[in-house]
């Protein structure tokens, strides 16, 4: 059955300048079970953890909700982090893998400042790229499935980086201090550059 509702919400997303038109989403169903690609290594992007897609969502309807500012911005990521959740979600079922319940809230932060929410933001895109990448690299053999999830993890980084790029802009804005920035990033600066560039 074709599910119409879904289509309709996959084309607003990628349409959106949220997601990275340049990569293509894989299609999922032709994953199979025990095909070089195990389920579990995706469970923790829609577990709890704090780079879970699902943790993403609540983080950045929540701080949409508290800082007006970059509203717009937040909620544009959180529609495409749906649509990441959906596509991993739908790769662990194809894989023939069971869906983790239940979810804990614990790892959702918002921040207290513009400044705050959007440094846990980018903390956060950066795990979550890092997460991606440290799939990529337990395929030991090119399958039919583990070349669909070699493109579902191009496409989830592609996105992730595109994220990234787009909060850490918000973020030099917001700050309007090259030193200060320097300061506030810190130690993930090295990273924005290679998950950016």
């Amino acid at each position: 059955m074709i599910n119409y509702v879904d289509r309709m919400a996959d084309a607003l997303v990628d349409v959106l300048k949220y997601s990275d038109s340049e990569v293509e989403w894989p299609e999922t169903r032709g994953l199979r079970p025990n095909d070089g690609v195990r389920p579990e290594w995706l469970y923790p992007a829609i577990e709890s953890s704090d780079y879970s897609e699902i943790t993403s969502i609540l983080q950045y309807t929540q701080q949409e909700a508290v800082f007006d500012e970059i509203g717009e911005l937040l909620l544009g990521i959180a529609l495409v982090e749906m649509k990441h959740y959906a596509g991993v979600r739908d790769a662990i079922v194809a894989l023939g893998g069971k869906l983790p319940q239940p979810y804990s809230s614990k790892n959702v932060k918002i921040g207290t400042s513009l400044v705050e929410a959007l440094t846990l933001a980018i903390e956060s895109e950066i795990a979550t790229i890092e997460f991606y990448k440290s799939i990529e690299i337990k395929f030991s053999q090119d399958t039919d499935s583990v070349i669909i999830m070699k493109q579902l993890l191009k496409k989830l980084i592609a996105d992730e980086s595109l994220h990234l790029k787009l909060l850490n802009r918000y973020l030099k804005d917001s700050v309007n201090d090259e030193q200060k920035y320097n300061s506030i990033v810190g130690e993930w600066l090295s990273k924005i550059k290679l998950y950016i560039e």
